[in-house]
């Protein structure tokens, strides 16, 4: 069991008043403080895509707390555009070709090989699981007690997963950690 911490990433606005964000973890309170946020003359319905998620909050967890963990986060004061969790690491594998790195990786040739890039575990933080067209590791998303499928009606206006949670909004959801995801020993 190695520490872990967490960093809440995305974006907030007020009109003035503080931004605080209650984070439940896995069934414990994790974060409840006020965020650094944006103020603006009105809370835009979408965040500023040109803008990448900044750090909000951290908490710490242990790198035996995986698979899917269930969130809640509670919000007042403003909106937070929730983009994802950050985990940080000991290492991270990737594939390469061996006779050039810059190549494709072909599944046929057996010259592929797997890179290792060995990080000091408190400064490489990254995604706890792959996120792919349909994944973000986000399931089971409920806003207020209710079932929410949010990304059916607002297309592109909030980019791949950013979730929108307003004053005095709650949402849930399970977030995948993916156990295999991270390189504790090389």
């Amino acid at each position: 069991m190695v520490q872990r911490i967490v960093k809440l990433m995305g974006q907030a606005y007020t009109t003035g008043s503080d931004v605080t964000v209650q984070v439940s973890y896995n069934g414990a309170e994790v974060i409840n403080t006020s965020v650094t946020a944006s103020t603006v003359t009105e809370i835009p319905l979408a965040a500023d895509l040109a803008e990448a998620p900044m750090e909000l909050a951290i908490f710490e967890t242990t790198t035996d707390i995986t698979g899917q963990i269930p969130v809640t986060i509670t919000v007042t004061g403003g909106t937070l555009f929730f983009a994802q969790f950050q985990m940080n690491y000991s290492g991270r594998g990737f594939k390469m070709q061996a006779t050039d790195p810059n190549v494709p990786i072909d599944p046929a040739n057996s010259s592929t090989f797997t890179w290792v890039v060995t990080v000091q575990s408190d400064s490489y933080y990254d995604d706890p699981n792959t996120n792919t067209a349909k994944s973000d590791g986000v399931s089971n998303l409920t806003k207020n007690g209710n079932p929410w499928a949010w990304r059916l009606h607002v297309g592109e206006q909030l980019g791949d997963w950013t979730y929108p949670v307003a004053a005095n909004e709650t949402i849930a959801f399970d977030f995948f950690v993916d156990p295999a995801k991270v390189v504790l020993a090389v």
